[in-house]
Order: structure tokens, then sequence, then C-alpha cells
């Protein structure tokens, strides 16, 4: 059970809710639908075209759907202070550090925790199968 937030005093708090807030109103005010960037069928002049804009509309969505998912870790990182657990790592319970939240304010991982999650993405990303070849990764990229 994590144990209650200590080391951040109330100004840094507020300065880190505040932070929050402003990423969550900027992806709000950003949000665009995609229709809004796509033409009708009938305006386009030649295939090149609507795979043109078939490429920028796939594009949109993924950028769309990465705020998306910034915007979920925005809200957790929201609702744990609120709960007074902001700033301690999810994995050990250890102080995240100020510095570390004010570059990137949804961090809930230590530096300590992170760096071993990225390592052990690495060291399994070669044991991944492809699921539509069948084969690991690895053999795939010889």
């Amino acid at each position: 059970m994590a144990r209650e937030n200590a080391y951040l005093n109330e100004k840094q708090i507020v300065q880190l809710k505040d932070l929050l807030m402003s990423e969550k109103e900027n992806i709000l005010n950003d949000r665009k639908d995609v229709e809004n960037y796509s033409l009708d069928k009938n305006e386009l002049a030649d295939p090149l075209d609507e795979a043109s804009v078939n490429i920028q509309t796939s594009q949109e969505l993924r950028f769309r759907n990465r705020k998306m998912f910034y915007l979920k870790k925005i809200n957790k990182a929201l609702r744990k202070v609120e709960e007074g657990i902001y700033g301690l790592c999810q994995d050990c319970d250890v102080e995240i550090g100020f510095e570390r939240l004010m570059a990137r304010p949804t961090a809930d991982l230590c530096i300590g925790c992170k760096e071993e999650s990225e390592m052990n993405e690495r060291n399994n990303f070669h044991m991944k199968r492809s699921k539509s070849l069948g084969q690991s990764l690895q053999d795939l990229s010889k």
C-alpha cells in the first residue's frame, strides 16, 4: 500500500497540478475531428490525391490516439494528487522527485524502476513472436 506523499510541499503540488491541468486543457482545446481534415470522395481528383488524404487521415488518427492516451495518464496523475499519493513510484513507493515530475508530470515510476522497465522491454523484444509471421522478431531482423 502506498504511503501518503509527504515530500512535496504544498507549493510544489500546486505547481505540478497546474502543469497537469494546463496540459489537459491544451489537449482538450486541440481536439479536432478527423472529418475536418478529410475531403469528400467526390472532391478528390485522382487516386493519388485519395491515397494522400488517406495517409493524412491515418496519421491524424494515430496522433489523436496518442493524445487520448496521454490524457488518460494526466487524469490518473490528477487522481493521485487528490488521493495524496502523487509523486510516489508505483513499483517501489520511492519519491519520484520534483525535477522529474516537472519534466514529466505524468511519471509514475522513479528513475531506477523506469530504467529497469526499459531494460526489460529491450530484453523481451528479442523474445517476442510476430503475430502475423510466427517468428521471433530477432529472427526477422536477420
